[in-house]
């Protein structure tokens, strides 16, 4: 599903590397989605993400990790998500995938919102999306290097 829509559709993406989207062929205002370059890249959602707006994160996303460097980490914020329909927790779902086809990781930020919290509860996305309450912790999880360096010390010992 995601290779598909992340070939056909055209984003165009700044000189800061992120694309910029909006809900155009959607109800205007139903979600906005906006990018923070740097490392990691971090998109905000806002609005609702429902059958309707879902393919404004698979560009977003697709953008995003497409950029050159491609980022090992992409935070996706859903903390001003008002709505999060079963086809938005599914795109959450193939945007994990996908990102780690390419090497890098998606990462969930809730920010408290009981409204993202209950979909990925109720759904069982919550068991395979890593999720995080804040940014902050989000931010503080690091990139996983450290981890795969741990890990190769202790294979090699």
């Amino acid at each position: 599903m995601w290779g598909g829509w992340g070939r056909v559709l055209f984003v165009p993406v700044l000189e800061d590397g992120c694309a910029r989207v909006t809900s155009s062929g959607a109800p205007a205002g139903r979600l906005r989605v906006s990018c923070s370059p740097g490392k990691p890249v971090v998109l905000a959602l806002a609005g609702e993400l429902d059958a309707g707006t879902v393919l404004l994160v698979v560009r977003a996303v697709g953008a995003a990790l497409d950029r050159c460097p491609a980022p090992r980490v992409l935070l996706l914020d859903l903390a001003e998500v008002h709505f999060l329909g079963a086809a938005g927790v599914r795109v959450l779902c193939e945007a994990a995938d996908h990102a780690a086809a390419l090497s890098a990781r998606l990462r969930i930020v809730t920010g408290g919102n009981p409204v993202v919290s209950r979909a990925l509860l109720l759904t069982g996305a919550n068991r395979v999306l890593d999720s995080y309450p804040d940014r902050a912790a989000a931010l503080s999880a690091g990139d996983g290097s450290e981890f795969l360096r741990l890990t190769a010390e202790m294979w090699n010992s």
